[in-house]
């Protein structure tokens, strides 16, 4: 998320994150970062990864390089009875204990995903949590330090009736890769887990990105943080600072904005941690502001855009917050200020979610989003900018709409309805 609190797993350490803040750099906003594979475009010092699509684990028809990291399940074909979940699945309770749950995520059958930071992905099936699949991460850099790495992504097929795609956004172990995971649901056990983009995972703690979501239009979203290389984000042919979108099985839309094989579908994202879309296809992303970073304050500026448009340029690291300019520079020919800012104010901003009609009444119609530092945040649309109310307090990770039409909320301790 950002550099400005470390993203931990112990609650002790927790919250001792949410004193320093939660944009990581160490600095005073803490961020909380805490078909076939494609290869991201050439970036200097940032080399993509270039492979097909490979099974991570035994027994699949394909064999992950040595160097890719093994996601515990094992690649099994499973006749459609055999992985059927049983029918009128009983909702989540209004508290899961959780470890970290860093993203949530809902299959159509109501049962709730949610990945954990560490590395494992669970489910909520047949009135219990159940262990889906795990992958090999980092929370810490090489040395024991602060670090925005982990599994900090997932996302369900909008097919997920007929594919039963659960899909995963982790850090290596070697640190220097991010990888797009897919797994089959088979009864609640995530099966033949295949890697299907590789992004690069930077040479320091922050600024990772990781969320993931599916459009309307079936395409998968990812987003990238620039990895502490602040001038990447306004480079279209650089993966670093963007949102990406992708076909479901890792390889390029062929409407991309930006050209054939290019991943890239709005630029200038500082570190963008929270994606949402809602029934009508409209997106919006949350991004970490500065910590002192190319020039910026040290605290404050964190951002949302309420409508991210395909091929749109924003201005990270030519200004900050409401259009300020670093080095005495303008904000660049067209690219657009977000639809809100913290400004001097510093709340670490995380998963985000469009609420419809049905949604509790404080919250429908409206997008929310959570903060690190302060809980939910209710968005009103306005001119020349929106404005944000306060929500509950838990909302620090992550926020959806379940299919009973309640919000799940997460903190580093647990998941919690909010009807």
């Amino acid at each position: 998320m950002r550099s400005r609190a470390g993203l931990v797993l112990t609650l002790a350490l927790a919250v001792a994150l949410v004193a320093g803040g939660c944009r990581g750099d160490g600095g005073a906003n803490g961020e909380l970062s805490s078909g076939g594979r494609t290869t991201v475009p050439s970036t200097t010092g940032v080399p993509p990864t270039a492979a097909p699509a490979t099974t991570a684990g035994g027994g699949g028809t394909t064999t992950a390089p040595a160097t890719a990291p093994a996601a515990t399940a094992p690649a099994t074909t499973q006749a459609p009875e055999a992985c059927a979940v049983a029918a009128g699945q009983p909702a989540p309770p209004d508290t899961i204990r959780a470890t970290y749950p860093t993203a949530l995520a809902f299959a159509p059958d109501g049962r709730l995903f949610w990945a954990e930071r560490a590395g494992t992905v669970r489910v909520w099936q047949g009135g219990e949590a159940r262990e889906f699949a795990t992958v090999a991460t980092v929370t810490t850099e090489a040395g024991g330090g602060y670090s925005e790495r982990g599994l900090l992504g997932l996302a369900v097929s909008p097919n997920f009736g007929r594919d039963h795609y659960v899909f995963g956004f982790y850090s290596n172990t070697d640190r220097s890769r991010q990888t797009v995971v897919r797994w089959t649901d088979c009864a609640g056990a995530g099966r033949d887990a295949t890697i299907i983009v590789e992004l690069p995972g930077g040479s320091d703690c922050c600024h990772k990105g990781g969320r993931l979501a599916f459009g309307t239009d079936g395409k998968l979203y990812v987003t990238l943080g620039e990895l502490h290389v602040a001038a990447a984000a306004q480079d279209t042919a650089d993966p670093r600072g963007k949102i990406l979108r992708y076909n479901p099985d890792g390889s390029v839309p062929a409407d991309n904005p930006f050209g054939a094989g290019n991943p890239v579908w709005a630029y200038g994202f500082r570190n963008p941690f929270g994606l949402a879309f809602s029934a009508s296809g409209q997106l919006a992303v949350t991004v970490n502001g500065p910590t002192g970073d190319a020039g910026a304050p040290s605290s404050g500026y964190d951002t949302v855009v309420a409508a991210v448009a395909k091929g749109a340029g924003y201005q990270w690291p030519l200004c900050y917050g409401y259009s300020h300019a670093l080095r005495g520079g303008g904000c660049g020919d067209g690219e657009q200020e977000p639809d809100w800012s913290s400004e001097g104010s510093t709340v670490v901003p995380t998963g985000a979610a469009f609420v419809d009609s049905g949604g509790p009444a404080a919250y429908a119609g409206r997008l929310v989003f959570c903060t690190f530092n302060g809980g939910m945040r209710i968005l009103t649309p306005g001119s020349p900018h929106a404005t944000v109310t306060s929500g509950p307090s838990e909302c620090k990770l992550d926020v959806k709409q379940g299919p009973d039409k309640a919000l799940y909320v997460s903190d580093p301790s647990g998941i919690y309805r909010v009807a």
